[in-house]
């Protein structure tokens, strides 16, 4: 009995599908029979030693979490993602997603690009997925070689290698220059009903269903026992500036702050929102970055009524639901770090020194005072574009040596590494921590 062309299609998708089944079991396994062996040796996990560093403990080696890696390895990632897609095809044309597997492509996709380090990092940042119903309408198009998402609704393609992976239910998602900054569209929020408009309030529950913290969920599944799980998100004052832009989130405080203390408890309200689920997916911890908060660009008063009086409430409501909270802070950091120490965090980074302050380690350390642990800042533009692997590992044992000070220190950047960056340096970077003896 013969067989079309199209059910040798599917039965050879079908076959493809039980080996990549596979392949993600035996990774599973040999996860898990790792994970058996060290503690079997007694050797701490990635995620144990961040969590003893956290907690201002000693561990048998210091952990290595470099600022923001899912920056760096982004174009990685989505490469792996594409090419599982291109695998998929096989002379197809058209492809449905399906949104169980396009979760393992996604999940599969960041394995592989961590898999770029010889020596590995002891966190991991993830973020949100897509959800079922971008999938359920998005067909995967191959037009001579180049692979496009396709709305079946509209017709309206997007190419796969120039667009950000996709996120969320990607309606009303228009192509954009992300490198381009918001300077001032505060004249777009006049009241608070549009604040609210702007920024409903999500359902923990719906949030979970729409499928959109799948992708998260297999990680943790997958990675969970082994490595800190983190995402990033923004204090309230960071995420206005997506709403007012730079300019406007320096005017408003001056000429209607009644509208943006509004907007910041409105804020607020939305992020707890979204650190619930982050708590139910059951990641570890959260880098929680801050920027246009320093000393270099508002006063003491602004940063103490439109910053600090939020960031209490919020930090607070982060490690209630077991988040392990560490704050990053952009600009000039230092005339409020002993202020910051005091917040509900367990963890505190800075920048390298730029522009016009200087932020040295050992300042941080001293004002931090053991309260909270403390992040390396190491140069990630002089060490990962400008350096040798020599000079790599003199920078780290200079920070780790100061670090030994600290109520908890893990060796970080101060910034993500370009993009060009020798990954070669970064292992450089790690290894030093893991090898360091005091």
């Amino acid at each position: 009995m013969g067989f079309s062309v199209n059910t040798l299609q599917q039965i050879d998708l079908f076959s493809i599908y039980n080996i990549e089944c596979c392949i993600h079991l035996l990774t599973r396994v040999r996860i898990a029979d790792k994970l058996c062996n060290d503690r079997e040796r007694n050797i701490a996990t990635s995620k144990e030693r961040v969590f003893q560093v956290l907690r201002g403990e000693k561990s048998d080696q210091v952990p290595a979490a470099p600022a923001y890696l899912s920056l760096f390895l982004a174009d990685f990632e989505r490469n792996n993602y594409i090419e599982q897609y291109r695998q998929r095809l096989r002379g197809l044309i058209r492809y449905p997603i399906n949104h169980q597997e396009d979760t393992r492509f996604r999940a599969q996709a960041i394995y592989q690009a961590y898999e770029i380090f010889k020596e590995r990092p002891d966190w991991m940042e993830i973020g949100q997925g897509a959800s079922r119903s971008w999938a359920n309408r998005t067909e995967i198009v191959n037009d001579n070689g180049a692979l496009y998402y396709e709305d079946q609704r509209t017709g309206a393609r997007r190419s796969m290698q120039s667009s950000p992976l996709p996120q969320g239910s990607m309606e009303g998602t228009t192509e954009f220059d992300a490198t381009q900054d918001l300077w001032d569209i505060s004249k777009e929020i006049k009241s608070e009903e549009q604040i609210d408009a702007r920024l409903p309030l999500p359902d923990t529950q719906t949030m979970l269903e729409q499928g959109d913290f799948d992708m998260p969920r297999q990680v943790m599944d997958d990675y969970g026992d082994s490595r800190f799980i983190t995402t990033i998100l923004d204090t309230p004052f960071s995420d206005a500036y997506c709403v007012l832009g730079f300019k406007g989130l320096m005017v408003i405080q001056r000429k209607q702050p009644k509208l943006f203390h509004y907007l910041l408890d409105r804020q607020l309200e939305v992020t707890k929102k979204m650190m619930g689920v982050w708590a139910e997916v059951g990641i570890h911890g959260v880098y929680v970055e801050e920027v246009f908060t320093g000393a270099d660009i508002i006063s003491p008063s602004a940063y103490d009524e439109f910053v600090y009086a939020y960031n209490q409430p919020y930090f607070k409501h982060m490690s209630g639901l077991g988040l392990r909270p560490i704050h990053y802070v952009c600009g000039d950091v230092i005339p409020r770090l002993g202020q910051i120490a005091q917040l509900d965090i367990a963890a505190v980074g800075v920048e390298e020194s730029k522009k016009k302050f200087v932020i040295e380690l050992e300042e941080v350390v001293r004002l931090v005072a053991g309260r909270v642990a403390v992040l390396g800042n190491i140069d990630a533009v002089r060490y990962g574009q400008n350096a040798s692997l020599e000079d790599m590992a003199v920078e780290a044992n200079r920070q780790l040596r100061i670090g030994q000070e600290a109520g908890g220190f893990l060796l970080s950047t101060g910034s993500p590494f370009p993009l060009e960056t020798n990954p070669r340096l970064i292992d450089t970077m790690v290894a030093t921590a893991h090898t360091f003896a005091p």
